[in-house]
């Protein structure tokens, strides 16, 4: 079918296929007729391969023209449209993008090409051909993936097909794998990759780590993010630890790998081995798909490798700080276990032998796909974290490692410039680099994908139709001067690069966020992004304008657009994505019948409007109306985490606590990490109903060993409960009521002496409240300590154990140590070890609570058991006079409380005063009658200044002090 792009769409089943043979008396519809000539081709067998050449060589086409360059030497336009339609080209490219829309959600509407995507799509999402292998089902695969990058939002709808697909996908290569078929392994790692970007795209970073990891052990591929001694800044003389990503390649490669043009994995770079093919099935795309790899001489060494100081680079903007080094300069490295999904490693002790010895500063050279693996990871961890100073230190070595000592491939350098300016962007040093070095990315993508027929108008004007017209700071390439079209395009799959459009926006962003508002507002302007314009000027405080724009865009009468209520007349055609501009107008002017336009607009597809309707609703507590809302969004885009959540909280104003546990246990299927999904479904469940027994079946048989297992467990909620807030405090250790609501679940389930482990979990109550002490002690003194629960934590404990005497709490913490007997065996020696729960207790009381400890009398008396558990009774002592103290300090103590505390104080004395004193020997109060009489005396000396001699507290404390008397006197 040809060697180069156009040969393929100009080969006669393509002309036959898209109407340029067809000889009717009546015009069909373009886009209708190639649909019916699809299906009646698809029909024979012998021409999938073909058509499937035909999609995947229009797929490529159009992302070379859009993604990477260099610019189509053809117009697709001339190709695939016949001459009777050439004057209808315009109304066919609307049709064709608005075929496109999915879930309401339309693509952008100046898709340059878009020609070349329609057919691609039209041809390989197709049941037929993806049912057919595994080279059908990746492409469909990947068509999908690059559909959802030309919406503006994302589909729900293409979510569930790129996954469904995954799952396939990921089956047949497994099985491939396991029989040995051929490549299947480069199949395997590029699939991984490319799953792993789309679940970035999505938000799943976890699950995309995951696949990361399994492509790297695939490939052999190691690297570690750890530390090494280095210099960061100019003026610094003393080197200190900087994070650094050590890696290597695996040495056994293929032979075309090294050269980085080609890979044997490369989709369809060649027919696969016949015999591994069945009947019907294809490779995506042959190599008679891709163009001629002209001018290949400049980058190429004599013997076919790669010659890297000439190979064509992006170029890489200087940082220029008074302060930063342009790159870190190491001397040694040194770098804990590693984690398996970001490999980071904190001693050098545990680097594999392969990265022991590579030298930070030297590295070799990685394989184009390991530094796609790279620069994935650093996606992965920056996509919902990229403001976080931790994070962007951990992220930038990964991009650092690409730039500095990764592949020279042209694509991928971009890649790795792109990511490390979307990590600088963030940091005031870096900011100015960062932006600058993404101009010069889109200054790069606007002169390498700009066509002759733009570039050169004779007006000296930009097309403002065509995103490629904008003007560049830099020069067009030559073919001498560029990257070859074979090496832009070959992990252009793995890459998965932003379109030229999405680039450009992605600057005014940058230029928003940096205070250069109308250069903003000109690129957005440029691309016709009306709703990015609105936004920038409403988050200016140019609301009026914003609405104005708006309002020109989608009413005939903007000035009058409500009367009495009711819309007045819509613009027709409406504008693309529609219904996105009526829903940001009611966000700025907070009117909920802009949502239901929306809502009608898009034919009860744009699940936003629904969205936005409920949050509405929720914010006027018109509780039903929002329920009924997100329900109607959900049954549109059944993904959208923040649905759910919100509509979960709905429940929960409303009492419908099984709903709620329902929407909250989505929360966290969908987002294992919302720490906040967690605690909120752990609040739904405390408040369902308690089970209830099953009824019993008349001549059911109870087997012997069923007789001991509860028919239900009444708890079943509460432990559900505390799972859940037990994930919460993992994933948002910082949030000290999620610690309290743990805290006070796991002391609520009830002792279980038959079966401690179904009993209340001690060691968790005992971590929950030293966290919420950390957290909250510096703000609430001893008032954070949860009395009720120490004093249940403390009455267990001490009646479970008993405290070793004096003579072994100096070995008491001490590990159980082992004899060695004559015969060889072992035995347990006698020194007594505190089981954990013991030490935990008295780490807790020693470092956390007793310091705290300053005004409450409940407090000190808790103390003071313990001190007296662990056979301490002149501290008990000390404590228990403390707590009499406090008591007499309160604001208003009623005579009750005075009365109970000197009677606590009187009983203590009586009983501690005449022990032997812990450490130092003698009595622990010697003078401990006059000490009992003085207090008693203060007491009623309060009690008479308050005028409350004839209660029966003072009559109380007289008959005690009689009786002090008569101790005094007998003894």
């Amino acid at each position: 079918m040809g060697t180069s792009w156009l040969e393929v769409l100009e080969d006669p089943l393509t002309r036959k296929l898209l109407g340029h043979e067809a000889t009717l008396a009546e015009k069909v519809p373009f886009v209708a007729g190639v649909q019916q000539r699809l299906k009646f081709l698809l029909q024979d067998p012998l021409k999938h391969l073909s058509l499937a050449k035909i999609g995947y060589s229009a797929l490529e086409a159009f992302l070379q023209a859009n993604c990477t360059g260099p610019p189509l030497e053809f117009d697709p336009a001339t190709v695939i449209f016949p001459e009777s339609y050439r004057d209808d080209i315009p109304e066919i490219k609307k049709e064709m993008l608005k075929s496109l829309t999915t879930d309401g959600i339309d693509a952008y509407s100046l898709v340059p090409q878009v020609e070349l995507f329609w057919l691609a799509k039209s041809i390989l999402d197709n049941d037929t051909l993806a049912g057919e292998g595994f080279n059908g089902r990746r492409a469909r695969f990947r068509v999908h993936c690059w559909h959802q990058k030309l919406l503006l939002e994302q589909s729900d709808t293409l979510q569930d097909a790129i996954f469904g697909d995954a799952a396939i996908l990921e089956s047949q290569l497994a099985s491939r794998l396991a029989h040995g078929g051929a490549a299947a392994q480069d199949h395997m790692v590029e699939f991984h990759i490319e799953r792993a970007n789309i679940r970035i795209f999505y938000g799943h970073d976890t699950a995309a780590r995951q696949d990361l990891v399994q492509a790297s052990k695939l490939r052999g591929f190691e690297f570690a993010l750890t530390g090494a001694l280095g210099k960061k800044t100019k003026f610094q003389e003393k080197e200190i630890s900087q994070l650094v990503v050590i890696a290597r390649s695996n040495d056994i490669e293929h032979e075309l790998d090294s050269t980085g043009v080609a890979s044997s994995a490369d989709e369809a770079s060649r027919l696969e081995d016949p015999a591994a093919n069945h009947a019907g099935q294809y490779p995506a795309q042959s190599e008679d798909c891709r163009p001629i790899a002209e001018n290949m001489s400049n980058i190429l060494n004599t013997n076919g490798t790669l010659n890297r100081d000439k190979a064509a680079k992006p170029e890489n903007i200087l940082l220029n700080d008074d302060t930063l080094l342009e790159n870190i300069q190491f001397s040694n490295h040194t770098a804990d276990t590693p984690d398996p999904t970001t490999n980071i490693i904190a001693d050098r002790a545990y680097l594999p032998p392969s990265l022991a010895s590579v030298d930070p500063a030297d590295q070799p050279k990685l394989q184009p796909i390991d530094s796609i693996i790279l620069l994935a990871i650093a996606s992965s961890i920056t996509n919902t974290q990229a403001s976080s100073g931790l994070t962007r230190e951990e992220t930038t070595p990964y991009a650092t490692r690409v730039l500095e000592g990764g592949s020279s491939n042209w694509s991928v350098y971009s890649q790795g410039l792109l990511v490390r300016s979307r990590i600088e962007g963030y940091r005031s040093r870096t900011a100015e680099r960062g932006l600058l070095q993404l101009q010069a990315l889109v200054d790069q993508v606007i002169a390498e994908t700009a066509s002759d027929t733009v570039t050169s108008r004779t007006d000296g004007e930009a097309d403002s139709s065509n995103p490629a017209s904008a003007s560049s700071f830099l020069p067009k390439p030559t073919k001498e001067e560029g990257a070859s079209v074979a090496e832009r395009l070959q992990f252009v799959h793995q890459l998965q690069p932003p379109f030229r459009w999405d680039l450009e926006a992605e600057l005014a962003s940058r230029w928003v966020a940096m205070g250069g508002l109308k250069t903003a507002l000109e690129i957005y302007e440029r691309l016709q992004m009306h709703a990015e314009i609105a936004l920038c000027l409403a988050a200016t405080d140019r609301e009026a304008e914003a609405v104005a724009h708006l309002k020109r865009l989608l009413f005939v009468a903007p000035d009058q657009v409500m009367q009495d209520g009711d819309v007045v007349s819509l613009n027709k055609p409406l504008p693309a994505e529609s219904p996105r501009l009526l829903c940001i107008l009611g966000d700025i002017q907070q009117e909920p019948k802009y949502y239901v336009l929306a809502w009608t607009v898009s034919e009860h597809r744009y699940a936003r409007a629904q969205r936005s309707l409920g949050r509405f609703y929720l914010k006027k507590h018109d509780l039903s109306a929002a329920v009924e809302a997100f329900t109607a969004a959900l049954r549109i885009s059944r993904q959208d985490l923040a649905t759910w959540f919100s509509l979960g909280c709905v429940y929960l104003e409303l009492e419908h606590w099984q709903l709620a546990v329902e929407a909250f246990t989505k929360v966290v299927q969908l987002e294992d990490k919302d720490a906040q999904g967690w605690s909120n479904l752990a609040v739904a469940l405390l408040r369902l109903p308690s089970p209830k027994p099953s009824p019993t079946v008349e001549g059911t048989t109870v087997h012997d060993d069923e007789e001991d297992q509860p028919t239900f467990d009444p708890l079943q909620h509460t432990l559900e409960a505390l799972r859940a807030l037990r994930r919460a405090a993992q994933l948002k250790r910082e949030d000290a009521r999620i610690w309290d609501n743990y805290l006070t679940v796991a002391a609520s389930i009830p002792p279980n002496p038959e079966h401690p482990e179904r009993g209340t979990p001690w060691q968790e109550v005992l971590h929950a409240m030293s966290q919420v002490i950390t957290l909250r002690h510096k703000k609430e003194g001893e008032s954070c300590v949860d009395l009720k629960i120490l004093e249940a934590l403390v009455d267990h404990i001490t009646a479970a154990w008993d405290y070793p005497s004096s003579e072994d709490e100096s070995t008491a913490t001490k590990a159980d140590q082992l004899m060695q007997t004559s015969d060889g065996g072992t035995i347990v020696s006698a020194v007594h070890r505190l089981p954990f729960l013991v030490r935990a207790l008295t780490t807790l009381i020693d470092g956390q609570i007793t310091p705290l400890a300053t005004s409450s009398p409940q407090l000190f008396l808790l103390l003071s058991k313990v001190a007296l558990w662990r056979r301490r009774p002149a501290e008990s002592l000390a404590l228990i006079e403390k707590s009499w103290r406090a008591t007499g300090n309160l604001p208003d103590p009623s005579s009750t409380e005075l009365t109970k505390s000197t009677e606590i104080l009187v009983n203590a004395y009586r009983t501690l005063g005449p022990m032997e004193r812990e450490r130092t020997g003698g009595l622990v109060e010697k003078g401990w009658r006059f000490k009992a009489r003085s207090g008693v005396r203060s007491t009623i000396g309060r009690l008479k200044t308050k005028g409350e001699e004839d209660t029966e507290e003072y009559e109380q404390l007289t008959r005690l002090l009689e009786d002090l008397k008569v101790d005094k006197q007998e003894s």
